[in-house]
């Protein structure tokens, strides 16, 4: 008995049938690596901004470290013992330089013990006395009146 063939329209539906299901099937897996491939690079980008985030924090640590060696160095803290406290060596004149005259003059150790201790920041006391002393309660007095 021959096989009976189905007729063509059928067929061409079986055919197209299947050829939407295939699209079908794979516009889902295509957008399905889409997804995927956009989160990759949204990743990729975000692992990127924390690189250079990590590598500016790497030098910037390197600069602390540099300062910290630098801070502890002995001519640094010579250099800030001068500057800030006022203090000398043995046998060195200290020149005090008065409201930005350009004349100095030099001073006695008495002097220089002075005015180490008037910049010393824990008595921090006025080297200008030319105003003077005010009482507390006076001094609020004019805070809030004037």
């Amino acid at each position: 008995m021959p096989e009976k063939r189905k007729p063509l329209w059928r067929r061409l539906i079986e055919f197209r049938l299947l050829f939407v299901v295939n699209a079908v099937i794979l516009v889902a897996i295509g957008c399905s690596f889409g997804r995927e491939w956009i989160r990759n690079r949204e990743i990729q980008s975000e692992i990127a901004g924390l690189q250079e985030q990590a590598t500016a924090l790497q030098a910037r640590n390197l600069q602390i470290a540099d300062l910290n060696t630098a801070f502890r160095t002995e001519s640094f803290i010579e250099r800030e013992a001068r500057l800030k406290l006022g203090l000398k060596k043995p046998g060195e004149s200290v020149v005090v330089i008065q409201d930005g005259s350009a004349e100095g003059t030099v001073a006695s150790d008495a002097d220089a013990e002075a005015i180490a201790k008037a910049a010393d920041p824990r008595t921090l006391l006025a080297l200008d006395t030319s105003e003077p002393e005010v009482a507390n309660p006076t001094k609020w007095w004019h805070y809030f009146l004037r």
